[in-house]
């Protein structure tokens, strides 16, 4: 365990929340450590473009995100059943990543995700297999 790790725990962190930190901030460095898990790899390639587009919107997610990023996080999309949020993606890499289309898309993300973005936590909560143990 490390030095994060047990910070979480002592916070009162689940496993759940401690995989998604973990997945986060590999996904805002740009990569995970050799070993991680495929689920925990595929979820930081979703939460590096997800949480550029909360803080700053659609529009500012496609200018900080290289191509291959954005790339990446569709699949992770796919991976985790989230496929119409793939879609949309997808839509801004068929429009060459153009700021103002992915500006114009931004209700239609907001809608995708639900409320208190219902749909990524279903996803992630229910979803696919994370590739490691979880509780344990």
């Amino acid at each position: 365990m490390d030095e994060g790790e047990e910070v979480w725990r002592g916070a009162g962190l689940d496993e759940l929340h401690i995989i998604w930190n973990h997945a986060a901030d590999y996904g805002a460095d740009g990569g995970a450590p050799e070993g991680t898990p495929p689920g925990i790899v595929q979820l930081s390639y979703l939460l590096r473009v997800y949480n550029s587009a909360m803080g700053g919107g659609l529009g500012f997610a496609v200018k900080v995100n290289e191509p291959f990023r954005l790339k990446r996080a569709m699949d992770a999309m796919q991976y985790f059943g989230l496929a119409e949020l793939a879609e949309l993606v997808a839509d801004l890499i068929e429009h060459d990543l153009d700021g103002d289309h992915a500006e114009s898309r931004q209700d239609d993300l907001d809608t995708l995700l639900g409320p208190q973005d219902e749909a990524l936590a279903s996803a992630f909560h229910g979803g696919r297999d994370l590739g490691c143990p979880v509780g344990g």
